[in-house]
């Protein structure tokens, strides 16, 4: 028996990418790419094209290619 269980949108988004992937190749959303874009994390991608996500239908993903920076200002996790 799970001891939790997670449901919605984002959930099927993550399970649609995953199992429309490559091995190896890390597949992302358009949404996923402008996030990024709005840090300082400098990141090359590579436009995968129109993909299709069941449930979903048809949008455009991209692979991540390639990491330009070292220095990020990322906020620390919180420790427990």
């Amino acid at each position: 028996m799970p001891r939790y269980c997670l449901f919605g949108d984002t959930v099927n988004t993550a399970s649609r990418m995953e199992s429309s992937g490559h091995p190896l190749r890390i597949h992302v959303s358009q949404p996923t790419v402008n996030i990024l874009q709005r840090t300082d994390c400098r990141f090359e991608y590579e436009m995968r094209g129109e993909t299709y996500l069941k449930g979903k239908g048809t949008e455009i993903t991209y692979w991540l290619t390639n990491e330009t920076g070292e220095n990020y200002d990322l906020p620390t996790p919180p420790t427990t």
